[in-house]
């Protein structure tokens, strides 16, 4: 076992989500640690409003080196955690950026108690499975329509992810999919303006939950980013 292997991962699901999104992955030791961010699965603790809280909500859990591996609005919080913990080594944005600003015609169909049916469709990938949608259908019957609409205004809200990125002096990966419909569309290119000392590695065929459509790939990707640390 060298060194690196015993920095352990550290996982932060998406807006509305729960830990989960990171169901499917395998991975070769056990100490990795899957949260529910406030207010969000088996966390009764209020929701925060903010990417900032979020983030200092989630400083205590971390008692060692760790990678922090964010989803989404989770790779926001990353951000933020690199740049408050000394014990966070490293990041990776799976299907992330440094900022993920959200149309006015979703958080108006989240206001109103209705998660957008055409949000739920453009989230995956077409090889994407019958059974994996039927799921994920079921986990977002599970999760309070008010609670989303509360993440998706933080991502919103969230506009220091600029300067906090460009400064962040820790190694970053970025994990995207080649079919993900919701995050920008030039992300690649400004991750690299940025930062340009950012890894990025592009899964074929897998949409935002790229963890959950490609485990084995995303497992491969973030285990050998470890090792470079």
């Amino acid at each position: 076992m060298s060194k690196n292997d015993t920095i352990s991962f550290l996982f932060i699901h998406g807006a509305g989500g729960t830990k989960s999104k990171w169901r499917a992955l395998t991975l070769p030791d056990g100490k990795n640690k899957f949260v529910d961010l406030p207010g969000h699965g088996t966390n009764k603790a209020k929701p925060c409003e903010s990417i900032e809280d979020y983030a200092k909500a989630l400083a205590d859990e971390i008692s060692e080196d760790c990678i922090v591996v964010g989803h989404s609005m989770g790779g926001l919080i990353a951000i933020e955690l690199a740049a408050l913990h000394p014990k966070v080594k490293g990041i990776v944005l799976a299907a992330s950026s440094y900022q993920l600003p959200v149309h006015p015609k979703i958080i108006a169909t989240l206001a109103e108690g209705t998660f957008p049916e055409s949000l739920f469709r453009a989230s995956y990938g077409k090889e994407a499975s019958s059974d994996l949608l039927k799921e994920e259908q079921q986990e977002l019957e599970k999760s309070p329509v008010d609670v989303a609409l509360n993440d998706f205004q933080a991502c919103d809200r969230y506009k220091r992810g600029e300067a906090r990125f460009q400064t962040l002096e820790k190694p970053v990966l970025a994990v995207l999919g080649s079919e993900d419909r919701l995050i920008p569309p030039n992300t690649t290119e400004e991750l690299k303006r940025i930062n340009p000392n950012i890894a990025i590695s592009v899964i074929e065929g897998a949409g935002h939950y790229v963890a959950l459509e490609k485990p084995d790939p995303f497992v491969k990707e973030i285990l050998q980013f470890r090792q470079t640390l």
